[in-house]
């Protein structure tokens, strides 16, 4: 049994932990069996930036009970669901996994109703009409789906299913509830689970002691605690230095939001202004914020696009080490300990992304730590 996890554990938190607890009960019933896990590291699939590196982030994840975590590619932490789902899981079947463990709203009945819905010729033609009057995918799927909430933590664990049903269907699901906060709660309450949004805005309230460990604690409060804001001036002189011609070469700008970009940036006073300033009904502020994260990594739609076999390892369980070898036998996928003059040609774009994200992280050079072998 090897059970997968796509996970961005910004921060690792309790309800990260339960999750986690939840997939090594069904090893332990099994008798063997490991817990890989795929993270995102410097931004995450909303466009945000990861307030802490992706190596303290996984050497948690370990601690907490994963066995691997291999460091999804900038290309795949900021994609939007449906694609970010399926490169995360098609790296899990390419190592191997039998089962895939993530978190829901919804039981998997809604989502075979749903799945069956969607890929009906009627609702293929509703989806084309929704699109040309400019709703976004949300608005789409709670249109076609009659379902009056529709947030991002619902919409990746549909497309998980998607996934599954396209790249391999042998794979077994195990949804697990969610409990506590709402996805995007930002107060702090007496909730079983605090919401990973409620964290990050609320760092330094000690009350956030009692749902991350004290090493995430002291990481995120003495490290820099990264932010959208505090790239705000590097990214408006991105914008204005690449200019309009420039900006169309930027992957997902289409359709003129180039013009929106540039005039936002001209009178936009702060961060969230400037995502509130090029939003419309059919960009929604996450695929705004997707966009300026490309916009600031300067990411090409070649880029963007590449395929992907070559991966890092960003921590393993001392005792699983074998993994590594195990999975780069099969030759679907190749997993590097460590950077050097090899292998660093694979990682041009994670490189440079990695190199903006430390401009005020302030670390030597955080794309060259080690890989973290955790006991």
């Amino acid at each position: 049994m090897r059970i997968g996890l796509i996970a961005e554990f910004n921060p690792l938190h309790t309800g990260h932990k339960y999750l986690i607890s939840e997939a090594k009960k069904i090893i332990a019933e099994n008798g063997v069996g490991e817990l890989v896990c795929v993270m995102s590291e410097f931004f995450t699939q909303r466009g945000e930036v990861a307030i802490i590196d992706g190596y303290s982030r996984a050497r948690e994840a370990i601690y907490s009970g994963c066995d691997l975590v291999i460091a999804l590619p900038y290309r795949v932490s900021v994609a939007f669901s449906d694609d970010f789902a399926h490169k995360s899981i098609e790296i899990l079947v390419n190592c191997k996994i039998t089962h895939l463990i993530f978190g829901t709203e919804e039981d998997i009945e809604k989502f075979e109703y749903m799945y069956n819905l969607e890929n009906s010729s009627e609702t293929t033609i509703k989806i084309k009409e929704y699109l040309k009057l400019g709703y976004s995918y949300p608005k789409i799927m709670s249109k076609i789906f009659e379902i009056n909430s529709v947030n991002s933590n619902f919409i990746l664990a549909y497309s998980y299913y998607k996934a599954i049903k396209k790249l391999a269907p042998n794979i077994k699901l195990i949804p697990v509830k969610r409990r506590g906060q709402n996805l995007n709660q930002t107060n702090l309450d007496d909730s079983e689970f605090l919401s990973a949004t409620s964290i990050r805005k609320n760092y330094a309230n000690e009350l956030i002691k009692n749902y991350i460990s004290e090493n995430m604690y002291n990481n995120i409060f003495n490290k820099a605690n990264m932010n959208e804001e505090k790239f705000y001036n590097l990214l408006k002189y991105k914008i204005l230095s690449l200019g309009k011609e420039n900006l169309k070469n930027i992957y997902d700008v289409t359709e003129g939001l180039e013009n929106r970009i540039y005039q936002a940036a001209l009178i936009s006073n702060n961060y969230d202004e400037l995502v509130a300033l090029i939003s419309t009904k059919r960009y929604t502020n996450k695929r705004i914020k997707r966009i300026l994260s490309y916009v600031l990594t300067n990411s090409s739609r070649n880029e963007m696009l590449e395929d992907i076999k070559d991966l890092r390892i960003l921590a393993v369980n001392k005792n699983k080490t074998y993994l590594i070898k195990e999975i780069n036998k099969l030759e679907k996928v190749k997993l590097h300990q460590k950077l050097n003059k090899n292998n660093e040609k694979y990682f041009k774009h994670d490189i440079r992304v990695a190199r903006i994200y430390n401009i005020f992280y302030n670390e030597n050079d955080i794309f060259k730590y080690n890989i973290e072998i955790v006991e």
